[in-house]
């Protein structure tokens, strides 16, 4: 119809007609062209909707998990602590106190490794589009997170403690086989189960073999370089609670900035 009219209008002459034609044909394709680019906005709009929210599902998971091993580091910490005063004390603990020490010095040695990924962040970022999940200062928040906080988390509790293979070295193995057996680390590390089920330290009972407790708690207070490699173990324990605890308010704020 429109193409049969332009023709007439050539044949006619009539310039002010065609003029008119060429202006809807025109008009008709920018009016697409908008309608088009609106959808692609549309879409765009909703698949950044999507990925905010994986985000911040992906972040509050983050806070479980950092917070489960906050706890556990903390406890590793204590026992550490208490192991590193008896085994230092000018007179060696008597009683209950000996398996106590024992204890503490291997839990100390303890680690739940973890590695701060965020999935949904880096899919969004290897797309090019964070600007479509949340503001400048949004988009920053989670950098801090994921890159820098990533890195962080990795230099202070990454890798293996140097006290963690002493301690097993040393230590005798009927020890730490009741350790294993005796329910001294409990659950299974699901934090993302509901409710959650971290990794806790506890006191569990000691072994039969009270002799072999003796013998281990004065192989620690004569070996001074378990001592040394403890205080040390110690000290990257003190860093690590400290640290989870800036990066869950780092992660914290990235969400406020994302809800916002």
């Amino acid at each position: 119809m429109l193409l049969r009219r332009f023709t007439a209008a050539i044949r006619r002459q009539d310039w002010f007609q065609v003029l008119v034609e060429i202006l809807i044909v025109v008009a008709g394709i920018l009016i697409a062209l908008q309608v088009d680019n609106w959808n692609e906005e549309r879409k765009a709009r909703q698949q950044g909707e999507l990925w905010r929210l994986q985000i911040i599902a992906d972040l509050e998971q983050s806070i479980r998990d950092l917070q489960a091993r906050r706890i556990y580091y903390g406890q590793a910490l204590r026992f550490g602590e208490a192991a590193l005063a008896a085994i230092e004390a000018p007179d060696p603990p008597t009683g209950e106190a000996v398996w106590d020490t024992v204890l503490g010095a291997f839990q100390a040695g303890q680690i739940w490794p973890y590695q701060l990924t965020g999935p949904s962040y880096r899919e969004v970022q290897s797309e090019g589009s964070l600007g479509l999940i949340g503001s400048q200062e949004a988009q920053a928040a989670l950098a801090l997170v994921y890159d820098v906080s990533a890195y962080e988390n990795e230099l202070v509790t990454g890798g293996l403690p140097p006290f963690r293979g002493m301690i097993r070295e040393r230590l005798s193995w009927p020890i730490q086989k009741h350790i294993w057996a005796s329910g001294c680390q409990l659950g299974t590390g699901m934090t993302g189960t509901s409710p959650p089920d971290p990794f806790r330290l506890v006191r569990c009972d000691p072994p039969a073999d009270q002799q072999a407790l003796l013998e281990a708690l004065q192989q620690m207070r004569d070996d001074v370089e378990l001592q040394r490699s403890l205080r040390g173990r110690l000290s990257q324990l003190e860093i690590s609670v400290s640290s989870t605890a800036r990066r869950i308010e780092r992660v914290r704020g990235a969400i406020a900035l994302l809800q916002s």
